[in-house]
């Protein structure tokens, strides 16, 4: 069937953190890193917590045991790890939250999407704020439908969440593809609600997977022209 939407997640997808904020709170406690670190840990992470997601499911306890061992592997003693959570949860609570970097291309493809014949769409777990978010990115014109998790009630990768945003389009589960970076996440629940999944992994986190993976957003287009 042909494609007719294509949905993104944001964060780590269109959007990376200020990583410039994790920096500062990591040398708060004296640990100085590079940007390249805390992408490599990331990176290195996600396998990980790929397998957590898969069996338990994602939870708010899940994602601190995520930071709870980020920040050991940055080098964090235990005794200080309490209060970087602390810090980094504060931070995030502010304004529109930590998302504010454009992926590289993000803006250029949802540009070039929404001149398009296709529905634009982001599909994000999030808190409320996705809106804000998307204005505070300038990308509001860019999309024909935003879905909060966290104003809908469900979170991926529940697929209610895609079938909620496939019949707010009207469109059929296999006329939509959806691109993210958690393969547990964002592929598995595009693939419950019968629609097709994209890995988006631009540091090559994973090794083989089931699934079409690109490395940079702009490859989307082969794959919505039919050149996959």
């Amino acid at each position: 069937m042909e494609i007719r939407a294509v949905s993104f997640d944001l964060g780590h997808t269109l959007a990376f953190p200020r990583y410039s904020w994790s920096q500062n709170i990591l040398a708060d406690v004296g640990i100085g890193v590079s940007r390249g670190d805390l992408e490599e840990t990331e990176s290195k992470l996600r396998p990980w917590f790929d397998d957590l997601v898969l069996a338990e499911g994602v939870s708010d306890e899940l994602w601190q045991r995520y930071y709870i061992r980020f920040f050991a592997e940055m080098g964090a003693p235990a005794e200080a790890i309490d209060g970087l959570l602390r810090a980094i949860y504060h931070k995030h609570a502010e304004g529109v939250g930590l998302w504010t970097e454009p992926a590289p291309g993000a803006g250029e493809v949802l540009e070039t999407l929404s001149g398009s014949d296709l529905q634009v769409v982001c599909v994000s777990n999030n808190d409320g704020r996705l809106p804000a978010m998307v204005e505070y990115l300038g990308w509001s014109d860019y999309f024909d439908l935003l879905v909060d998790s966290g104003a809908i009630g469900f979170s991926k990768p529940d697929p209610r969440i895609f079938l909620y945003a496939l019949e707010q389009l009207g469109r059929k589960p296999a006329e939509l593809v959806h691109v993210g970076d958690y393969y547990s996440v964002d592929v598995v629940g595009a693939r419950r609600a019968g629609a097709v999944g994209v890995l988006y992994d631009p540091l090559g986190s994973y090794g083989s997977v089931d699934c079409t993976v690109i490395a940079e957003l702009n490859e989307i287009f082969n794959l919505v022209n039919g050149n996959q």
